[in-house]
C-alpha cells in the first residue's frame, strides 16, 4: 500500500461548507491559502464525519492545520486553460480562530488547540523500508 501524505497550514479563503451524502455521511470542505500574494498555493480540504466537526465551526481567515492524504487532479478554468486541483482528505484538523501570527504557536503546541481523533492505520510488517 502506498499513498501521498501532506500537512497543510494556511488561512481559510471562505467559510467551510457542510453537506450530507445520500447515505448520511457528513463532508466539510474548505479552501485554504498557503503563502502570500502571487506565490499563494491553494488546497481544497475535505473532512468526513467527526473529523469534519473540527472544521465546520472555522471561519474565513482562520488558521487551519490539516494533515491527511493528497490527491492531485486537473480541471478546466472558467477563463480557459487547465489548472491543478490539490485535495487533502484530512485525517486530523486543528484550527485557531485568532487572526494574527501568534496563532501559529497555538497550532503547534502552545495553548489548547482542537484536534480531531486520529485514525490508527495498520501497516504490513513486511514493508521493506
Amino acid at each position: 500500500m502506498s499513498f501521498a501524505s501532506i500537512t497543510v497550514v494556511g488561512r481559510l479563503a471562505r467559510d467551510p461548507e457542510t453537506r450530507m451524502t445520500q447515505t448520511g455521511k457528513q463532508i466539510v470542505t474548505a479552501s485554504v491559502a498557503v503563502g502570500v500574494k502571487e506565490k499563494t498555493q491553494w488546497f481544497k480540504i475535505q473532512a468526513w464525519d467527526k473529523t469534519g466537526d473540527w472544521l465546520k465551526d472555522a471561519r474565513k481567515g482562520d488558521l487551519v492545520f490539516a494533515q491527511g492524504s493528497l490527491t492531485i487532479g486537473t480541471y478546466e478554468k472558467k477563463t480557459g486553460g487547465t489548472a491543478i486541483d490539490a485535495v487533502v482528505n484530512a485525517q486530523a484538523i486543528r484550527t485557531s480562530h485568532k487572526r494574527d501570527d501568534s496563532a501559529v504557536d497555538e497550532i503547534f503546541g502552545a495553548g489548547q488547540p482542537r484536534q480531531a481523533p486520529s485514525n490508527d492505520v495498520a501497516f504490513d510488517d513486511d514493508i521493506p523500508f
